[in-house]
């Protein structure tokens, strides 16, 4: 008989870095920064595209669009989509191996799933687990839905690496059957890296208004007018690009869905923080179904 696999639980890798690693400090912030959230505007949440950047820089517009969700929902899964920023991957890596812990204590993964997910598309999908290791941008988001969401939920965490867009095309056809009003999606991303103020703002709205066409193509169109026009200090105008890409792919053609901004801001709206001529900008944005 075959050995069980081990069980290895995800442990944090920046609790007291991006956010506070203490239980009781961790609450205390996630409270501070919903109180001053955007009040809920929108039901039938499908997904979100949250920011993934240290609480003091971009939590309030994480809360503001985390207070979108339907938080008494019963939602079966809740799939995470985030970008890698540490491995290079070709497809996407599902964590299989066990749980992700927290500060606040455990969130379940549905490993089932993800094996399954695995075991159908493996020119897509991989368990390998290193690439969830030291990975901020999945991580961060989970203290916030653990704030906002009421059910009894699971879920599937895909770190993407994929290098084009037509595997993101891809992964989005695989994934395609479980974006259904029973699991809620959840992208991670944030949006220009080290422009001027000013221009971040500019290149962000762009960028935004790309998204909001629910046009794959036009997302594409505008990151590389972006890059061509070489704005000053401009790394990236959406570092979770894979991400975002993957989701309008899984949202395209479908006219019962609706993008909907809910808050903007960047590093140099933070208050004592004085660099206006290097910052990162942070939408929240999410998909309703009509």
């Amino acid at each position: 008989m075959k050995n069980s696999p081990e069980i290895t639980d995800r442990q944090p890798a920046v609790a007291g870095q991006f956010y506070p690693a203490q239980p009781d400090k961790l609450q205390h912030e996630l409270q501070e920064l919903f109180a001053t959230a955007e009040p809920k505007r929108f039901t039938n949440v499908r997904a979100i595209i949250s920011p993934h950047a240290g609480y003091v820089f971009s939590g309030s517009v994480a809360a503001s669009v985390f207070n979108q969700i339907d938080s008494e929902k019963n939602y079966r899964h809740v799939f995470i989509l985030a970008s890698s920023h540490h491995e290079n991957l070709h497809g996407a890596s599902v964590y299989c191996s066990g749980d992700y812990m927290m500060p606040f204590g455990r969130v379940k993964v549905d490993t089932n799933l993800g094996k399954h997910l695995v075991e159908l598309h493996p020119d897509l999908f991989s368990n390998n687990p290193r690439p969830h290791l030291p990975e901020h941008s999945l991580e961060v988001q989970l203290p916030f839905l653990n704030y906002a969401l009421d059910c009894d939920y699971s879920v599937v965490p895909i770190i993407l690496g994929a290098p084009d867009h037509n595997l993101c095309e891809s992964i989005a056809q695989a994934l395609k059957p479980f974006f259904t009003e029973k699991n809620l999606f959840i992208i991670s991303s944030d949006f220009s890296h080290y422009p001027d103020y000013t221009d971040a703002k500019k290149v962000d709205a762009e960028t935004k208004n790309a998204i909001l066409s629910n046009d794959p193509g036009e997302l594409r169109k505008t990151l590389r007018a972006h890059a061509l026009d070489r704005v000053p200090g401009l790394v990236t105008s959406l570092c979770g690009w894979t991400s975002v890409l993957t989701l309008m792919y899984l949202t395209q053609n479908d006219p019962t869905l609706e993008y909907h901004t809910v808050m903007y801001r960047n590093s140099g709206d933070t208050p004592h923080y004085e660099d206006m001529e290097r910052v990162v900008g942070y939408w929240g944005i999410v998909v309703c179904s009509k």
